[in-house]
């Protein structure tokens, strides 16, 4: 009679189990299921149930796909980083660093560096990007060249520096967000440099970097693109190749020019106020004199008007005394004195006074004469 509990058929005559699928079914049975002890007293084993290895397999597989989605539900949001979280493809929410969970096969998150700062480059021949057709060479050139508005050609190599602000509108918003920075940046600055003359945008970097940084982050912000603006830096303002030994002449010659202008300046500065201040010591010089001699006036005018008033007063006394006074003046000058008389037929010198006066100072004492003894 056949064995109906033998999952392997009949024993005897019939077909023989497989030997290596039941050895690879024990061993699984093993390795995950309960392993049952020994008999100590050498009874063989009973044979396994129907049905049994599929109970431990079910148990198995529910366990595996609870870790798996347990797995699935957790993520991590690293620093600098945050987590976009689709429900059903759509935004549901954001979500910052550390440990976070999600539903799974119902939410997915995508991840967005907010804190690395992203670069572009304009017109650098060091830039290749084979996204935007950029090469080493003339396609480079041609995108640093632009024309100002009294028509000269300026060329300009700059760089944009952003990063991003808002992770929802950076990924939802605008499709592709390198190509709109640059074609932004490079709209705002030719229409900048077109309404400014050539002078102006080679001797103005910072404030034209700032006007292009201002008027790109208000169309940003006009796109929701969720990008922030750091540094719109203008590196090389030059005119181009096949001009610029000719511009540096026409620099060289303005450079001239103001040097002159300030050596004329200098020497200006140095000869007119000393001119100046000349003219104004003649100047003071001549009023001073023109007071001195008006006071001096005066004091004569006072004087004779005193002397006026005394002579009125006693006309012989004043003209004794001015007599007096003009022989106290006269006399210390005069060397000799000679007495006329109207009887004798010569000059007669009188008095040497000169030689008196000088005598005492000059001359020793002379001794008188001894008398000569009488016979």
């Amino acid at each position: 009679m056949a064995d109906s509990n033998n999952p392997w058929g009949p024993r005897g005559g019939g077909k023989k189990p497989n030997k290596d699928l039941e050895e690879w079914l024990k061993g699984f049975q093993n390795l995950f299921g309960k392993k049952k002890k020994p008999n100590p007293w050498g009874e063989p084993p009973k044979p396994n149930q129907p049905g049994t290895p599929n109970v431990n397999l079910g148990l198995l597989v529910l366990a595996a796909l609870v870790i798996f989605l347990l797995v699935r539900s957790v993520y991590q949001i690293q620093p600098g980083e945050q987590g976009v979280v689709l429900r059903f493809g759509q935004f549901h929410q954001t979500s910052g660093p550390g440990l976070n969970f999600v539903i799974p096969f119902i939410e997915k998150v995508v991840k967005v560096d907010v804190e690395t700062l992203r670069k572009e480059e304009f017109g650098s021949r060091r830039t290749s990007n084979a996204e935007f057709g950029m090469r080493d060479g003339t396609a480079a050139d041609q995108e640093s060249l632009m024309l100002t508005s009294d028509f000269n050609v300026v060329q300009i190599n700059w760089v944009v520096q952003y990063k991003i602000r808002d992770a929802e509108h950076f990924l939802f918003n605008i499709e592709n967000p390198r190509a709109v920075v640059r074609d932004i940046s490079e709209s705002v600055i030719r229409r900048l440099v077109g309404n400014r003359d050539f002078n102006y945008v080679l001797n103005n970097r910072e404030e034209l970097g700032l006007a292009t940084m201002e008027e790109m982050q208000d169309l940003l912000d006009k796109y929701a693109s969720g990008i922030q603006l750091v540094k719109v830096q203008m590196q090389d303002v030059n005119p181009p190749d096949p001009v610029r030994p000719s511009f540096n002449e026409v620099n060289e010659a303005e450079q001239d020019k103001i040097r002159a202008g300030n050596e004329a300046q200098k020497l200006r500065n140095e000869k007119v106020p000393k001119a100046s201040g000349e003219a104004r010591k003649v100047l003071d010089e001549a009023h001073g004199y023109a007071i001195e001699r008006l006071n001096r006036a005066k004091g004569e005018i006072t004087r004779f008007n005193a002397i006026l008033k005394e002579y009125r007063g006693a006309r012989e006394v004043t003209r004794t005394r001015f007599y007096l006074e003009a022989l106290r003046e006269s006399l210390p000058q005069v060397q000799e004195v000679i007495i006329i008389d109207q009887s004798s037929k010569g000059m007669m010198p009188l008095i040497n006074i000169g030689a008196a006066v000088a005598a005492p100072k000059s001359a020793e004492p002379v001794e008188a004469p001894k008398p000569m003894p009488k016979p």
